[in-house]
């Protein structure tokens, strides 16, 4: 049996720094597609249209991505990836639900201000993926939704653990995404305030809804 030879340092330092640039070109690429998409939308939007806005090739698309639909899964998983991982990091901080909850719709529309291209495609072109690709968004859109779920049936059952979705507790958390998930459709910082306000609105909503707030006047 031969021995084990290790790598020279010299060798897996150029390796790291060409994965690193790998990375780096196909962010830029994922980027510029995503912008592209969420522009002209995803059936009017080749490879080539794309490959065009970056200064890339046919060939050179061909070696990031295997198809069309290739592309706009690697966009909708990463997206979803990091919103999701993002997210699971700020429920597990300490707090009582409401705070919790706070967090979490914070925590979103922030990604979303750093991020809405990849948001409104992801929220316009789903059903764009088929078979595989879709499956696997689809289980990360699942495990973001049972995370605020989870927080939105232990704030309704008044307590700061885990409590069980009820039929109501369902509904009021498919009413915080449907808030959350079109945002992208009027949103602008400028007219509306910073996420930080819309997402102490959107809880305030959730709380107390119009009727008591405006009694409470």
């Amino acid at each position: 049996m031969s021995a084990l030879v290790a790598e020279p340092p010299a060798k897996a330092l150029r390796r790291g720094r060409a994965r690193r640039t790998t990375e780096q070109k196909l962010d830029f690429l994922l980027g510029s597609a995503a912008e592209l998409i969420a522009e002209k939308g995803f059936e009017a939007t080749a490879i080539r249209d794309v490959g065009r806005k970056v200064g890339s090739s046919l060939a050179g698309m061909y070696y990031y991505f295997s198809s069309k639909e290739d592309l706009l899964y690697q966009i909708q998983d990463r997206t979803f990836g990091s919103l999701l991982a993002t997210q699971e990091r700020i429920a597990a901080e300490p707090g009582t639900s409401e705070e919790r909850l706070r967090r979490l719709l914070i925590g979103h529309l922030s990604f979303f201000a750093r991020h809405p291209n990849e948001i409104k495609l992801c929220t316009s072109e789903l059903k764009a993926l088929t078979g595989e690709y879709y499956r696997k968004v689809e289980e990360l859109r699942r495990r973001y939704y049972h995370l605020v779920a989870d927080v939105v049936a232990a704030l309704m059952n008044g307590s700061a653990r885990k409590a069980r979705e009820s039929a109501k507790s369902r509904r009021v958390t498919l009413f915080i995404f449907g808030m959350l998930n079109w945002v992208f459709m009027w949103h602008d910082q400028a007219k509306d305030g910073p996420v930080e306000q819309l997402g102490g609105e959107m809880l305030d909503l959730v709380l107390n809804g119009i009727g008591r707030r405006r009694a409470g006047r």
